[in-house]
């Protein structure tokens, strides 16, 4: 957002204000809370013209006015705090105005609690307190948490040696890092790995088939690999055993047939 000055004769006398400032400080000056509206109400009872008095009927309307005005603010601050409660446990922006400095902060992070003080509705985002008209986003739990998801993945995507410089040598150095990515990829949703961009996910299948090329399939989990190779292990150490133990009946039999 751009900053705006005031000049009167050479000389700044606003450095730093925003346009957001000053439109919040106009909107202010336009508005009348219930306060002043009593505050006016009396007035105008105070300073009235004793030899033509107000009259009862417009007093009344008045009255009226003041509580139609009432209502409608207890009705909007009750509004305020349900919106700021179901914020709660959300990822929001908030966009806050220093009005020394002119300058707009914005922070992200997520929404701790509501806070209700003297018809003030806040919400708390990294322990501080803003106010709600200065929260510009709220994000999806879902969305937040598949961002947090994909920015994580990408990290760990990045360490590793690129397809075309993984080879035999240096392969069962990044075995480990490839088997944890793709058991995250794997259990990813469609809807979180749309985050993850297309390059990443070619690069997965690319990551798969080159390793596969070195003998080494990470599709398949470690621990149920070595577990396959022990069966299969066992497996043929038993088919021994029975041939060995055929092969000794068979000679046996055959030397009972010849006496």
């Amino acid at each position: 957002m751009s900053a705006s000055a005031i000049v009167n004769d050479g000389q700044i006398t606003n450095l730093g204000a925003t346009a957001d400032a000053e439109s919040k400080n106009n909107k202010k000056a336009d508005s009348v809370d219930k306060e002043q509206f009593l505050n006016l109400l009396v007035a105008q009872l105070k300073y009235q013209d004793p030899l033509q008095p107000m009259d009862n009927t417009e007093y009344v309307s008045q009255l009226a006015t003041f509580s139609e005005l009432e209502q409608m603010q207890n009705v909007a601050q009750t509004t305020e705090v349900s919106r700021a409660t179901a914020m709660v446990g959300s990822l929001v922006t908030v966009e806050s105005l220093n009005e020394t400095t002119g300058v707009v902060s914005e922070i992200t992070g997520k929404v701790d609690y509501v806070s209700v003080n003297a018809g003030k509705v806040k919400v708390s985002v990294n322990d501080v307190l803003y106010d709600l008209s200065e929260v510009k986003q709220v994000f999806d739990t879902d969305y937040a948490d598949a961002v947090a998801l994909a920015q994580e993945f990408a990290g760990s995507y990045g360490q590793l040696p690129g397809v075309n410089n993984l080879t035999s040598t240096n392969a069962a150095n990044f075995e480990a890092r490839m088997r944890a990515l793709y058991e995250t990829y794997n259990a990813m949703s469609t809807y979180q790995r749309t985050f993850l961009g297309a390059d990443i996910q070619a690069g997965m299948e690319a990551y798969v088939a080159r390793f596969k090329e070195y003998g080494i399939d990470v599709t398949v989990k470690e621990a149920a690999a070595a577990s396959g190779t022990d069966q299969n292990t066992a497996q043929d150490t038993d088919a021994a055993e029975k041939l060995t133990t055929d092969t000794s009946e068979d000679k046996t039999e055959k030397t009972a047939a010849t006496e």
